[in-house]
């Protein structure tokens, strides 16, 4: 049966996954790279991290903890008292977080002069 994806991998490019792809795709290459470039270069891999702070890339936070109170004495109870709960309504909150991205790369610097040759 024919991909119903042509030209894309749905597994692979689910971003639950393609962080550790792309992460084990840049070793394979340095591993490859490396002895290949020594001794006039050398090949690192290096990790970029930045915060994007624009409205246009601010995250919905989902909150991760509840509070919940509960009366640990009760109420005598007797025939002529009544009462009433409080009403209680949920609040929906939107919490904008700025992203965090990290991206890790392979960067081949000239050993003399430092100097970056290319990045991949």
């Amino acid at each position: 049966m024919a991909s119903p994806f042509p030209g894309m991998n749905p597994y692979l490019e689910n971003p639950l996954f393609w962080s550790e792809i792309h992460n084990l795709l840049i070793a394979a290459i340095f591993r490859k790279l490396n002895p290949q470039l020594r001794p006039k270069y050398k090949v690192a891999i290096e990790k970029r991290v930045y915060q994007t702070t624009d409205e246009d890339s601010l995250l919905v936070g989902i909150t991760d903890v509840a509070v919940q109170t509960t009366q640990k004495t009760p109420l005598p109870q007797l025939a002529s008292i009544a009462v009433a709960s409080p009403s209680v309504e949920a609040i929906t909150v939107d919490v904008t977080m700025p992203e965090t991205v990290k991206e890790t790369y392979l960067e081949v610097r000239d050993v003399i002069t430092q100097e970056v040759v290319t990045v991949i």
